[in-house]
């Protein structure tokens, strides 16, 4: 066929590229470098640039500097979310986990002692110009300025763009969303990410809104488009491995119909009891999804709030990280046997339902509705090496028992420090109920979380685990706060970089 223009081209040889996983907006600049402009972030140009140039030591001790002398943490917060979109552009599989990190780590340092309150932040920002250099810093941006002489109209229909497969043909339809109504693009932008599920792209699709309010509004085009471009990708990949489409495309649909819900819930306030909170949570942990997707479509057409919805969803998903025996072999340097640290069910099952939430809390409603549904769905269905009848720690509660409860925080820390995960989780689950104070505890959480690499899980569990702590009924709001300590005992003995020295310096 005949192209008439530029973009139709590109966006067929997106198209013809995206089997082989070659296709990349970035790439063009080796074809067309004279038509690709450099994206560019005014003022905070300088100080990104560094953060892709710098070896990450070098970096580390110029942050420092930056830092005492009045710089506040939000700029370079900002500055390296802004570097990381550029060079990866939501495609690099430890980018983004880096990207989904700034957030959780700017909220972990509100915990940390005063004189090392910037730890937290600069311990990832390590991490992101180490991954930045590693792939060949600014000589491989993947990300370069939208040419807006040539955006279609916005109300085209980007479902159908992403799953073309042709990325310019994407960014063609979202820029344009984006530049009339950043909002409704971020809403329009949900059924891409419901469309292909996984733990990335739901979590990278709300830490790119969230991260406007430290960036700035100006910058919305380039964290969203990076959530957008990884949606493009993983459905790319899906058909290169010939994998058929997840059932939710036709079940999310068939169940809002059935169940009067297309429209919304029409404000539905009505709230669970605990005992109803706690069945829901133990279905959506234990049932397959499709199972769950049914219940919680019908809870919520019988008037059931969709904030009441998604606290069994985060309930149900925490209790996926209490009931894992841990890996039943090394997974990775760093993740030996018996572990959850990391990449595991529970911890991914938590930080998308946290995702997921805010989501919902966002969107308009109809959206709201399909965003809890397939929270519901996403969470459900992994259980198959885990035992939902007893949850880790069972056995390590007599033990838990017979400490003091004078001791119990005492006994919790030095436990993780052991890495006894069983030990630390049933002392602090003793621990809150005997009406213990979780700021404590929290707040000394932080050093055993932030000296041990966790792969960035640790930054993002530990935001996870306290902000729904504090969104979770009493009755169970302990349940975060116990795996919180199971994280930390498991990713004991595996030092981050980076951080024993700036923890020096900013010490000094």
């Amino acid at each position: 066929m005949l192209t008439t223009n530029r973009r139709e081209f590109l966006g067929n040889l997106g198209v013809l590229f995206a089997g082989a996983g070659a296709w990349r907006v970035g790439a063009v600049g080796g074809l067309w470098s004279d038509e690709i402009a450099e994206l560019r972030f005014g003022e905070l140009e300088p100080l990104v640039a560094r953060m892709q140039e710098v070896e990450a030591n070098e970096l580390q001790r110029f942050l420092i500097d930056e830092l005492q002398r009045g710089v506040p943490q939000e700029r370079l917060v900002a500055a390296a979310a802004l570097a990381n979109a550029r060079t990866f552009g939501g495609e690099d599989y430890d980018g983004y986990h880096v990207l989904m990190a700034l957030i959780p780590a700017l909220e972990m340092s509100r915990w940390v002692e005063p004189n090392l309150r910037a730890l937290p932040v600069l311990k990832v920002l390590h991490r992101n110009t180490r991954r930045i250099l590693a792939v060949g810093g600014r000589s491989k941006e993947r990300m370069h300025a939208v040419d807006r002489s040539s955006l279609g109209a916005p109300n085209r229909d980007l479902l159908a763009a992403t799953r073309g497969g042709s990325l310019p043909n994407a960014i063609d339809v979202f820029a344009s969303q984006i530049e009339k109504d950043p909002l409704a693009a971020f809403s329009a932008l949900q059924p891409v990410v419901r469309d292909n599920i996984d733990v990335h792209q739901v979590v990278l699709a709300w830490r790119s809104w969230d991260l406007r309010r430290i960036v700035g509004n100006e910058h919305t085009e380039t964290l969203l488009l990076q959530a957008m471009r990884q949606c493009v990708q993983r459905e790319n990949h899906r058909v290169e491995r010939n994998r058929a489409p997840q059932s939710l495309r036709k079940t999310l649909p068939r169940a809002m119909a059935k169940h009067g819900l297309v429209q919304g819930t029409s404000g539905a306030t009505g709230k669970l009891s605990d005992q109803r909170l706690d069945e829901l949570a133990n279905t959506f942990m234990t049932e397959d999804r499709d199972v769950a997707l049914e219940t919680a479509a019908r809870t919520l057409a019988t008037g059931t709030s969709p904030a009441a919805l998604g606290e069994a969803i985060s309930l149900a998903s925490v209790r996926l990280l209490l009931h894992d025996p841990g890996r039943a072999n090394a997974h990775g340097e760093g993740k030996p046997a018996g572990t959850i640290h990391g990449a595991s069910v529970g911890i991914h099952a938590a930080d998308s339902a946290n995702a997921w939430r805010h989501i919902a809390d966002v969107v308009e409603e109809p959206n709201a509705v399909a965003t809890l549904l397939a929270a519901a769905w996403h969470t459900a269905g992994q259980t198959h090496h885990i035992d939902p009848s007893r949850v880790f720690h069972d056995r390590a509660r007599n033990a838990a028992k017979r400490v003091p409860e004078a001791k119990l925080l005492d006994a919790t820390f030095a436990a993780i420090d052991d890495g006894d995960q069983a030990l630390a989780t049933a002392l602090t689950e003793r621990y809150g109920a005997t009406g213990g104070d979780p700021g404590p505890l929290v707040r000394g959480l932080t050093n055993p979380l932030l000296d041990q690499d966790g792969a960035l899980h640790h930054e993002k569990f530990f935001h996870t685990a306290v902000e729904e702590y504090h969104r979770t009924r009493s009755c169970f709001r302990w349940e975060w706060l116990t795996a919180l300590s199971r994280v930390a005992a498991s990713g004991r003995g595996f030092p981050a970089p980076g951080v024993a020295d700036a923890r020096e310096r900013l010490s000094s």
